[in-house]
């Protein structure tokens, strides 16, 4: 059912764009933190617009200490892995849409994998957990489109934004095939800055 609307959600977007001025675009920064994103950006009135991006991430953390619930801490591997959906709604206060100053909001929602190696040095202390779950956020945020010949866009943006995740333990099976559940080693909800800049090309 999540794959048929976010199907039809691309669709939808797609179908627009043929009809109204569209700029493509992308954060050249992302990849330096393992995220690739594309998004499409489709004026829908004179002042406002809708988005909607499409973001892959991949983040390693080698060394990091966690603590298990019998209050050991032991040294461990994080993989956080997931593709993201982001919706936008942007209004421009300048003369047209695509182009100036702007206010919008946006929601967020990503199917994560997170793989979990502990090593405590003994069969007690060291394991491995997988889980998979879902990310949500909404937030605000304000920028400028910087729209060079009509063609070249520079967008630069910062806002503010909640989220939180639909998963707070995973199960670890240790080397001595205990299997233990145990809270995951990141923040399950919190505040999240958003702050970038994205290159695209208008048409």
């Amino acid at each position: 059912m999540k794959k048929l609307f976010f199907t039809l959600l691309c669709l939808t977007f797609f179908q627009m764009s043929l009809a109204q001025q569209v700029i493509i675009k992308t954060n050249p920064l992302n990849p330096i933190l393992g995220r690739y994103t594309l998004g499409l950006e489709v004026a829908i009135t004179e002042h406002s617009s809708l988005s909607l991006l499409v973001s892959r991430s991949n983040l390693s953390f080698d060394k990091f200490d966690y603590e298990t619930s019998n209050g050991s801490e032991v040294g461990g591997e994080l993989e956080l892995t997931s593709w993201g959906f982001m919706p936008e709604y942007r209004y421009y206060i300048s003369e047209q849409a695509l182009k100036g100053f702007y206010i919008g909001s946006y929601a967020n929602y990503a199917r994560m994998e997170l793989d979990i190696s502990v090593n405590g040095g003994t069969d007690e202390t060291s394991g491995y957990a997988n889980a998979k779950f879902n990310n949500y956020g909404l937030g605000i945020m304000t920028g400028y489109n910087f729209l060079i010949n009509d063609q070249f866009s520079i967008d630069v943006f910062g806002g503010l934004g909640g989220f939180w995740y639909n998963l707070s333990k995973v199960n670890i099976k240790y080397q001595n095939d205990d299997v233990v559940e145990e809270k995951i080693p990141i923040p399950i909800a919190g505040l999240f800055p958003r702050i970038g800049v994205n290159l695209g090309y208008a048409f």
